[in-house]
């Protein structure tokens, strides 16, 4: 007999039963084992694992039903196919057994291809599950070990790259105090320049780093009460500070007193950059749309902070993956993309929601929702 043609016990506590239907099963390929009790079916399943079970309904001391509920209440035996063996077609039991987990039923008398069939296409289901349970484990175990590579790769960068950074950034600055007297502007510039790269390069290593610990888990948040006027003012102030005159950012609303759980290390981040981002899509546009606005506006058992410009709306394609990590939103410049992929994980932690809309009539508006303190 093919190892591929299945194994089927038969519970039934008529010896005629066992031996029609282990006649017809045999022939078919099928090798067989047989109880004539729910309680020696069960013994049965302690030896050998079935394809599947062919179970008889109606037996003394145990029925179909107590041995179908002990055989799904068991981790080892829950995923073996049921189907019940009936000599009555009542609606009731028929719902009862699937309730209970079978897969089918077959009615006696037997009909050997209705019963050949039903046999076989359960059979087949089983093994496909537990062939794709197998390939899903060992996917996963990959996924696993694809993961720490990638961790450890990255860690590297980020170690190699600070060491890259750190002696420019500590040249620059020699270099500054030193030559003070002897450079001109021009040259004061290319330095200022250097010094520039390398801090945007240390936030962008930094801002990766705290981003993956996030999406990891690894971050246990430490929340307090702030109120929002408390959390956004000195963030608007620090953006409004780097554009100086290029853009007028703007903070109101009824939510500004509104007090919410914050972890203060991460939750900041969200509004920096969500505005900062806003800000750099209006720079360049005329003086009556370089305008920001950060509104606060309670929300039912949440409030709602709403950072909205004026510029030029995104199309469909760029709002779908707005807040995907490497998918810049800014227009005419480089960017990494990681400010909004960290808004939106943040604010995720914080049991929070975070939404994008666009179009020629608002300009960009991100939504995000935190629950109340």
């Amino acid at each position: 007999m093919s190892e591929r043609s299945g194994h089927i016990l038969i519970v039934d506590d008529t010896p005629e039963n066992i031996q029609v239907l282990g006649g017809m099963l045999r022939d078919a390929g099928y090798n067989i084992n047989a109880a004539s009790s729910g309680q020696g079916a069960l013994d049965s399943l302690d030896r050998v694992t079935p394809d599947l079970v062919l179970l008889d309904v109606i037996m003394p001391d145990m029925d179909g039903f107590e041995v179908c509920t002990r055989i799904k209440a068991n981790p080892s035996t829950a995923e073996i196919p049921i189907i019940f063996l009936t000599a009555k077609i009542e609606t009731e039991d028929v719902l009862r057994g699937f309730e209970l987990g079978a897969v089918d039923y077959v009615t006696k008398p037997f009909r050997s291809a209705e019963l050949l069939k039903r046999v076989g296409t359960h059979v087949t289901l089983n093994r496909l599950r537990r062939e794709l349970s197998v390939r899903v484990d060992e996917l996963s175990g990959a996924l696993g070990q694809i993961e720490r590579l990638h961790r450890e790769q990255d860690a590297f960068l980020r170690h190699e790259l600070n060491n890259v950074i750190n002696p420019i950034a500590g040249y620059t600055e020699l270099l500054r105090t030193r030559l003070a007297d002897q450079i001109d502007e021009r040259e004061l510039g290319w330095l200022t320049a250097i010094e520039s790269g390398a801090s945007s390069m240390k936030s962008m290593l930094d801002e990766m780093k705290k981003l993956q610990d996030i999406e990891r888990g690894v971050h246990q948040l430490e929340l307090r009460k702030v109120t929002l006027q408390d959390l956004l003012k000195d963030v608007v102030r620090d953006v409004s500070v780097s554009h100086q005159d290029l853009v007028t950012i703007t903070l109101s609303g009824e939510g500004l007193g509104s007090s919410i759980m914050a972890d203060i290390r991460f939750l900041p981040g969200v509004f920096k950059n969500l505005i900062k981002n806003a800000a750099e899509h209006v720079a360049g546009l005329s003086n009556g749309d370089r305008m920001v606005d950060v509104v606060c506006e309670p929300a039912g058992k949440m409030v709602l902070i709403r950072v909205q410009n004026r510029g030029v709306p995104l199309s469909a394609e760029r709002l779908i993956t707005f807040f995907d990590k490497f998918n810049s939103t800014k227009t005419g410049q480089e960017g990494t993309g990681l400010g909004t992929s960290y808004a939106r994980l943040v604010t995720l932690a914080h049991d929070g929601s975070i939404r994008v809309a666009s179009d020629s009539d608002t300009g960009i508006v991100v939504s995000v929702f935190l629950p109340m303190a």
